[in-house]
């Protein structure tokens, strides 16, 4: 028997690619005031929609990191530490609700297995 009906690998990829997020936004952080640093950010979810839409399996999906968008200073550093803020918590609440549905579909083939 696989857990794959349970969606834990989607779960598992989703968990994989925020925390490569959580990463890249606390990277961006810390370059907030080096000069010409660029912002990076994750790309997950388009690559997974595109997956799904044509009816593949969501295995294939990767997390890409590429250089962001954003307004260039006069540094030439494009991180706006409001918008990477705003993104972190984002990516928490993100990373908290998969975790969730992940530990509650575990919790089910748990309760499965004991007979319960």
């Amino acid at each position: 028997m696989t857990t794959n009906g349970y969606g834990t690998d989607l779960l598992s990829q989703m968990l994989d690619a925020s925390s490569l997020r959580h990463r890249v936004i606390a990277q961006n952080i810390a370059n907030v005031n080096t000069p010409g640093y660029k912002r990076l950010e994750v790309a997950f979810e388009e690559e997974l929609g595109k997956l799904l839409g044509r009816g593949s399996s969501a295995s294939g999906a990767k997390p890409t990191v590429h250089e962001g968008d954003g307004v260039e200073r006069v540094d030439g550093n494009t991180v706006d530490i409001d918008r990477e803020v705003g993104d972190l918590n984002k990516n928490g609440l993100l990373y908290q609700a998969a975790a969730q549905i992940l530990a509650s579909r575990f919790g089910s083939l748990r309760a499965a297995i004991s007979g319960r």
